[in-house]
């Protein structure tokens, strides 16, 4: 698999995981994604949850198994704004768990 279906497959666990609506992404119009990209995308959901509902975000953040330590150590550390570091964790985490899927369906 490459990237972008990587990148497209850690999408669709994105939408599920925060039980997104499947057109709010449109990812079935999506022919190639970049990094960049899949980052804005997921940024724009949690600069929303930031401001309407955060509880949500971390009981999501939560459920996704983002590591709380390592989510608090990285906003201590970086200077970046603290929805644009949540992305960061969520797309990487994500990320590992396509990888994980395709290693043991082989």
């Amino acid at each position: 698999m490459s990237q972008q279906s990587d990148l497209i497959s850690s999408l669709r666990l994105f939408e599920k995981d925060f039980q997104l609506d499947k057109s709010y992404l449109n990812l079935e119009e999506q022919q190639g994604i970049a990094y960049n990209q899949a980052f804005l995308m997921i940024m724009r959901v949690v600069e929303d949850l930031m401001t309407k509902d955060f509880n949500r975000l971390i009981n999501v953040l939560y459920r996704i198994d983002v590591s709380e330590d390592r989510l608090k150590e990285a906003l201590a550390l970086s200077n970046d704004n603290p929805a644009s570091v949540i992305t960061k964790m969520i797309l990487d985490r994500q990320l590992q768990k396509v990888e994980t899927r395709k290693k043991y369906s082989s």
